[in-house]
């Protein structure tokens, strides 16, 4: 699966989520993508809604989510910045109209937040437009999943990869579980990621070492911004941090490899023992146990045939610390 020239896969995605941390200022979004991309991010990812369609205006939230609208002037300008960046510029549509707008706004791929995991028309609407599809699976049990799933695919939608996610702000690390993500990639038989709402990096850097994909992180240039998402989010230093140890990791993981290409494979002999005669050991003399040292460096004889040595006879004179083999002591063919 590609986004862009990105092959997930190949190496840990990273989603800084901005989402509407903004407030709605264009200015401080521009701001935002410009941070991120400094700090390594793959991609950017706001929100795109219409409060009115998303919430009561009843409800206490209802201003604050309406103060983080963005217009299509704003979204073709929030674009073109991360494109001048080199960051994909991604966005979760919460109703039809905004997924349009978005497909022509050129956004290469869909975020689906946990909340619209079940709203299947909207996913069905986000899937007939053939691009990739990021879906988040907060509050969700197995069924509702592969329901999700099956109305992408049903749309022509088969690139997907599920995000583990708990939806808890901010999530303590005893409730994660990232023991699902292996069972999901089987289950469901996606690419798996873990959209991260823990405070740290310590649960992102495990997610990667379980074999998560894509990473979504919360994101803002200042904690104290007013707003509910500021607290929970990275700070670019803290990106930054998280982004190179996330490399570190994918580093360490290396690929399977038990076999002869191996990087240590060449100190083998050094650090693997060998049979040395203990002290001089003349020709004729039969050999004990005890004139026989096993120590490092490796040799022609490995400790386990220590047994062909012991009994038989010196062909020849053997020189203390001399390296011990079948020819010096005749083979073992002299043994009682």
């Amino acid at each position: 699966m590609k986004i862009v020239d990105f092959e997930i896969g190949s190496k840990t995605y990273v989603i800084a989520e901005i989402g509407f941390n903004h407030g709605g200022d264009l200015d401080l979004a521009l701001a935002m993508i410009d941070a991120a991309a400094e700090s390594g991010a793959d991609a950017v990812k706001f929100q795109t809604y219409r409060a009115d369609q998303l919430v009561l205006d009843s409800v206490d939230h209802f201003e604050i989510i309406r103060d983080g609208e963005l217009d299509r002037v704003a979204h073709e300008t929030l674009a073109e910045r991360a494109k001048e960046k080199g960051v994909h510029f991604l966005s979760t549509p919460y109703d039809n109209d905004c997924v349009d707008l978005l497909d022509e706004v050129g956004s290469p791929a869909f975020k689906i937040a946990s909340m619209d995991l079940t709203n299947l028309p909207l996913l069905r609407h986000v899937g007939s437009k053939g691009k990739p599809v990021i879906i988040s699976t907060g509050m969700a049990v197995a069924a509702e999943v592969n329901d999700a799933l099956e109305a992408l695919a049903e749309s022509g939608c088969n690139d997907v990869v599920v995000l583990h996610c708990v939806s808890k702000y901010p999530s303590n690390p005893t409730y994660v579980n990232l023991r699902s993500m292996p069972w999901m990639e089987q289950e469901f038989g996606t690419l798996v990621g873990w959209s991260d709402h823990v405070l740290g990096n310590d649960v992102v850097l495990a997610a990667v070492a379980m074999g998560a994909c894509v990473i979504e992180k919360h994101f803002t240039t200042d904690k104290d911004l007013p707003g509910p998402d500021h607290a929970i989010s990275a700070d670019p230093a803290e990106l930054a941090q998280m982004i190179q140890s996330i490399r570190n990791v994918e580093a360490c993981l290396g690929r399977t490899c038990v076999d002869e290409s191996r990087p240590d494979r060449p100190e083998s002999r050094l650090y693997r023992r060998g049979l040395f005669a203990k002290g001089p050991i003349a020709k004729g003399t039969l050999i004990t146990d005890e004139m026989i040292a096993c120590v490092r460096p490796e040799t022609i004889l490995a400790p386990e045939q220590r047994d062909l040595v012991v009994g038989a006879v010196a062909q020849v004179d053997i020189e203390k610390n001399q390296a011990l083999d079948l020819g010096l002591v005749g083979g073992g063919v002299n043994r009682d």
